[in-house]
């Protein structure tokens, strides 16, 4: 006898009904894909809950309507729901990618998947239709698209070096203004000729570009000083430097090459040596000694700022490189990680704001640089009009109120009543008090206040930005309107930046007429900047301020690779420290993070991590300081962990300095995350 709880018999009609349900409940249950069924016109018969997520409608409102709804109305016009269908019976199944609108009317980029649904004896029944939103996905690469598009631009925009790209076998792919500027060569001519026909005409260099080419493939970089030819024959002195293009899977896509010409460095030191050689001879001629003394002074004077031109030109390339590579570091590692797949939705979010930021960071570096270059050629013009100054000066305050707010720095405005209008443009105004109030802001310790008056001074207008920061050294007072100079310049200055945001401001008042004045009482003791500007009589129309903007702010294949180690992560960006300890715990590690030498060494003898990755520009102690203290620590207490340098001074002078400190590798910013986990495995011995 049978129980009446048995299950029925596989392939009843109860049975099927019960499959049908669990199916149907299935299907119900998804809320990050939108399933639903078309009848054989497109008609929609049926509705989930992820549908209603992705498009907005409830089955209510959706049931029996034509599918076409979701399309653009120049594509439902064109017949393409009814070609889609048409290709899905004919293929059995039909996907794409494209924009689809919601219940709302907005726009989302959705993958698109329609398949014929048939009875079992081959009657067609409709059609099944699978939607999901890649918004996020589009909006990441579109963002990592315009940030390429920008390094681009601003290759194109430099004039004064060669910056060209070769392919693997050392053909020339690409070719700059600077480049056709220094070597004479079009872009017409020179594009797919060898790289050779820029050296002296020799039996050997053919074979001297293939031995530079395969130095930059294993050492990643190669670098000379040496005689260059040009298309008229004639020679220059120039500094080369070559390194590899790689794809993400590590394959050779070919070669950057950067080309400087030096021969009026060359000549001056020719020139330098001959006359040293000239005073001495005078010296030994005329024995006299008051002479001597003088012209080797001279002499010394001479050579001291031609030194220091030289370095502060290096130092600022370098810094002009950390400052690049620090951000793309975030841009590309993050963007390797979302489009992997393997980030949870909350990481998903993160790493998509560390993007943005990062990206609009990245902008205002090359925006400065930008602005510097037309301040310096003269071709930086106002858009002037009668501006009202306080929505001005607002409009600024908005934009930098939320990084004081995440500091804790009292932001406070208070507008006279009778404040001025006056004549000028009005987005340069609101980018001048921008960077004073950025910078008051970023120089102000958590607790300390940021005051901002206005008021009229006869026919002036005369706004004060006064802080209780960290104050200017009076040495360094005179100069802090120049071009390129930071007071805590080199690897441990505590602040980021150019050193261009105050040049900007004063070239920019001085366009409107006005003055720019910096206060400060020494170290520690705050400061004051007062911009005085000339108050016209006001015409009838007001200009507003641009609305407000400024810099806003895998699953791998080698998961396992660092197993079971202990990784300690130096550094003092933090958007660097969370991609690192992504990219690292994905690959099997236990991450420990310090933004200190202190912190580091710290962590060193009470944890003993397997590794160190630490990076070498830090405030306070840099990277080198910290590898040399580390190894004078006994084996037992940590003195020989593999310690290896991650950083964005990327010099052939930086590789050499960081091995001789300590390090056993130096990496340079930014690095794919595989290529990241296989060096540290490497460190480890993992292939040993």
């Amino acid at each position: 006898m049978t129980s009446s709880n048995a299950d029925p018999p596989v392939g009843s009609a109860a049975a099927l009904r019960g499959s049908d349900d669990r199916f149907r409940l299935l299907v119900e249950s998804v809320v990050d894909y939108g399933i639903f069924m078309l009848d054989r016109n497109g008609f929609i018969t049926s509705w989930n809950a992820g549908a209603r997520r992705v498009k907005g409608y409830s089955a209510d409102e959706i049931l029996g309507k034509h599918f076409s709804i979701f399309y653009p109305k120049d594509e439902a016009a064109s017949g393409k729901c009814d070609r889609e269908l048409e290709t899905a019976l004919r293929d059995g199944r039909f996907e794409e990618e494209g924009w689809r609108i919601r219940n709302d009317g907005t726009r989302f980029w959705a993958n698109v998947v329609i398949a014929p649904v048939r009875a079992s004896d081959g009657t067609l029944l409709g059609f099944g239709k699978v939607t999901r939103d890649l918004t996020d996905r589009q909006r990441a690469q579109e963002e990592l698209r315009q940030s390429e598009e920008r390094m681009r631009l601003l290759v194109a925009s430099v004039k004064d070096y060669a910056i060209f790209v070769l392919d693997p076998t050392g053909h020339v792919a690409t070719w700059n203004p600077g480049a056709e500027r220094l070597k004479g060569y079009s872009a017409g001519e020179i594009i797919g000729q060898h790289f050779s026909l820029f050296y002296p005409d020799d039996e050997s260099r053919l074979a001297k570009c293939a031995r530079e080419l395969e130095t930059a493939t294993h050492e990643g970089r190669f670098e000379e000083e040496g005689f260059r030819i040009r298309k008229d024959g004639t020679r220059f002195w120039a500094n080369v430097i070559i390194t590899p293009i790689r794809n993400p899977d590590g394959r050779l896509l070919g070669f950057a090459k950067v080309t400087r010409a030096l021969s009026e460095r060359r000549r001056s030191e020719e020139e330098r040596i001959t006359l040293a050689r000239v005073d001495e001879a005078r010296r030994v001629a005329e024995q006299n000694e008051r002479s001597l003394a003088a012209a080797a002074e001279e002499l010394r004077y001479a050579r001291d700022r031609a030194e220091e031109a030289s370095r502060l030109k290096d130092d600022f390339l370098a810094t002009v490189s950390h400052e690049l590579r620090t951000p793309l570091t975030a841009i590309l590692g993050w963007s390797r990680m979302l489009t992997s797949g393997s980030l949870t939705p909350e990481k998903s979010a993160r790493a998509l704001d560390i993007i943005s930021k990062n990206a609009t960071a990245q902008s205002q570096i090359i925006e400065d640089l930008l602005d510097v270059s037309r301040i310096i050629t003269g071709q930086l013009r106002l858009d002037t009009d009668v501006v009202d100054i306080s929505r001005v000066v607002s409009a600024a305050i908005e934009v930098v109120r939320p990084a004081a707010d995440a500091k804790g720095v009292s932001l406070t405005w208070l507008p006279p009543f009778d404040i001025a209008s006056l004549s000028g443009d009005a987005s340069r105004l609101q980018q001048v008090l921008w960077n004073l109030f950025a910078n008051a802001v970023k120089f102000t310790a958590r607790g300390g206040r940021v005051d901002i008056t206005a008021e009229r001074e006869g026919e002036s207008l005369q706004i004060v930005v006064a802080d209780t920061g960290q104050g200017i050294a009076p040495a360094f007072l005179p100069r802090i309107f120049e071009r390129f100079t930071q007071e805590d310049g080199g690897l441990t200055r505590r602040a980021g930046g150019l050193g261009l945001g105050l040049a900007i401001v004063k070239h920019l008042i001085e366009l409107h007429g006005g003055t720019v004045e910096a206060q400060s009482e020494g170290e520690g003791k705050g400061s004051r900047f007062v911009v005085r500007l000339p108050v016209p009589q006001p015409p009838a129309k007001l200009s507003s301020p641009p609305p407000s903007s400024a810099p806003a702010s895998a699953a791998f294949s080698i998961s396992s690779q660092l197993a079971g180690l202990h990784v300690l992560v130096v550094d003092d960006e933090e958007d660097v420290r969370e991609l690192v300890r992504a990219v690292l715990e994905g690959a099997g590690a236990r991450v420990t993070s310090a933004v200190s030498a202190q912190d580091a060494l710290a962590a060193v003898r009470d944890e003993r991590p397997d590794l160190l990755l630490s990076d070498i520009g830090m405030p306070g102690e840099d990277g080198h300081a910290l590898i040399r203290s580390l190894r004078k620590l006994p084996r037992e207490m940590g003195g020989r962990i593999p310690a290896i340098a991650l950083t964005a001074y990327a010099r052939l002078e930086d590789r050499r300095e960081a091995l001789v400190a300590g390090f056993q590798n130096h990496v340079t910013k930014p690095i794919e995350p595989e290529d990241l986990v296989l060096i540290l495995a490497n460190a480890a011995g993992r292939f040993a």
